[in-house]
């Protein structure tokens, strides 16, 4: 079930059309109108620029060649020890078969390597089955939107933390 792969900023720049054409498979397969591969892309080419100096990563767990699910953390203005998860996807096929689980469990796991404090995550209030997810692994409502957590991120989400 596990295969990540850990993209750091150096590891995006040298193989970054491989990663597009894995992530852009991924988004073929996937049910979700929230994003797409030009979106995640031009994601991925802020967090990963040399303008933007903050510790990033990428998650892929890959089975086959293909991309199954995915994560994305970014350390917050610079902040050692807050860091915000972006999004976190799997395909429709794989769901309520642990993906989700064991890569947002790995994932939060790397970024508490970080030295991190806080972790932070948005989530629209409607969307109970990441809400639930979130929760499963240590996640706690903020009782704020995410936005009043860290500039800058979507309005419409419910703010969910994580202390290390």
């Amino acid at each position: 079930m596990k295969n990540y792969k850990i993209i750091t900023r150096e590891d995006y720049k040298k193989n970054k059309n491989d990663y597009i054409k894995l992530i852009d498979e991924l988004f073929k397969n996937y049910d979700s109108k929230i994003s797409n591969t030009q979106e995640f892309t031009e994601h991925l080419e802020f967090i990963f620029s040399d303008n933007h100096q903050n510790d990033s990563m990428l998650i892929l767990n890959i089975e086959d060649g293909k991309v199954i699910s995915m994560i994305n953390f970014l350390q917050y203005n610079n902040l050692d020890n807050l860091w915000c998860l972006f999004s976190l996807f799997a395909l429709k096929s794989k769901r309520k078969m642990g993906y989700g689980e064991q890569m947002l469990k790995y994932g939060v796991e790397q970024v508490k390597n970080k030295q991190a404090k806080l972790l932070i995550s948005g989530i629209e209030s409607d969307n109970i089955g990441s809400i639930k997810l979130h929760e499963k692994v240590g996640f706690k409502n903020s009782g704020k939107m995410w936005d009043e957590l860290a500039d800058g991120f979507p309005k419409n989400q419910v703010g969910y933390i994580i202390e290390f």
